[in-house]
């Protein structure tokens, strides 16, 4: 930091940095504020459609696991202390998962239990469900 700038008071001195943000990733982010952006969280789809949704699930999340979710919707029963931890994963599931117009494709960067590929075989059709190994 330059003398010029240890002087400035902290808020001149971040819009001070905003000069070497090229204008285009200004744009940018402000088309993405706007609502203009092909990506979105899980969160954020909330009453959104689109035309396509590509849904990609991991088990990144702390208070997600939806591979658990899925074996426990094609059980006889979901215990009680799983039953607000499956309800929260499984209304986020729906919430994703009905947001396409058109065409849904869902990707599991996590491996899915076989109990789990049965729901969704059962949910989705045993024909949709292609399986990647690397």
């Amino acid at each position: 930091m330059n003398r010029a700038t240890s002087e400035m008071p902290p808020a001149l001195v971040e819009i001070e940095k905003l000069r070497d943000v090229p204008y285009s990733e200004i744009k940018a982010l402000r088309a993405y504020h706007d609502g203009h952006s092909p990506f979105e969280t899980k969160h954020g789809v909330k009453g959104a459609e689109f035309e396509n949704v590509l849904v990609v699930v991991g088990r990144g999340w702390n208070r997600y696991n939806f591979g658990e979710m899925l074996e426990l919707a094609g059980a006889a029963a979901i215990p009680a202390a799983k039953q607000d931890a499956f309800e929260r994963n499984r209304n986020l599931f729906y919430v994703v998962c009905s947001r396409p117009k058109k065409r849904l494709a869902v990707l599991f960067t996590q491996t899915l239990s076989p109990a789990a590929l049965d729901t969704l075989k059962h949910w989705f059709g045993a024909d949709k469900i292609e399986p990647l190994t690397f």
